[in-house]
């Protein structure tokens, strides 16, 4: 009778233990769904920021083969400018960050769903990279151009319209294929970004939306 009262004691305990468990990793489930939402709008909207660096490089380039940085220096800072910006990819981690820290993430016991959980965080530390990487090579090459070839004081309309400044100042030949030469680069390391890293990165959070959904029944 002992043993049967210890056993039956040891059962709920378990029983108990798996609810809460079960519990626990259905709100774990929409927690990430939450995240994984937020994050696919947050993409998009960084797809459509490095589709603006890359065309407004392209349009650089063209003019700097094809026009004129005095003649059509209006044009010529705004590309500039454009590509010159700087944003980070607002993706959450909070839930996920929760989940590895604490242990629980073995609740996931869908293989397949906590497969694409670790790929999905993995390509997103693919995308930091690149973003960082972007961010060193503007800081190693625009920022330095800019600073010695660009006249600021342009920014004011009135300014310039008074003192007749020219945006850019000291470029030759040199310092235009110069500029070109960075553009090109840029561009086409911004494109690579958008084309083919973000997009894989959307393509994985929506997989992973629908398997949450699917296995915790979450709309």
């Amino acid at each position: 009778m002992l043993f049967l009262a210890v056993f039956c004691g040891f059962l709920a305990e378990y029983q108990l233990e798996h609810k809460i468990e079960k519990d626990r990793t259905g709100e774990f489930a929409a927690m990430l769904l939450d995240d994984l939402s937020s994050d696919t709008a947050a993409i998009k909207r960084h797809i459509k920021f490095r589709e603006k660096i890359y065309l407004n490089a392209d349009s650089l380039m063209y003019l700097l083969k094809y026009g004129s940085l005095l003649s059509d220096q209006d044009e010529g800072v705004k590309y500039f400018s454009v590509i010159n910006d700087r944003r980070v990819l607002e993706a959450k981690r909070g839930t996920i960050d929760q989940l590895k820290h604490s242990g629980t993430l073995r609740y996931f016991n869908n293989k397949k769903l906590a497969g694409e959980l670790i790929s999905y965080y993995n390509i997103l530390g693919i995308v930091d990279h690149w973003i960082q990487y972007l961010f060193d090579y503007e800081s190693a090459t625009l920022g330095p151009f800019g600073r010695e070839h660009y006249d600021k004081r342009y920014n004011d309309t009135v300014f310039r319209a008074q003192k007749k400044l020219t945006a850019f100042i000291k470029m030759g030949e040199e310092e235009q294929i110069l500029l070109y030469n960075i553009t090109e680069t840029f561009g086409s390391l911004n494109k690579i970004l958008a084309i083919y890293v973000l997009n894989e990165a959307f393509e994985k959070a929506e997989i992973l939306i629908g398997l949450i959904k699917k296995e915790y029944h979450l709309k």
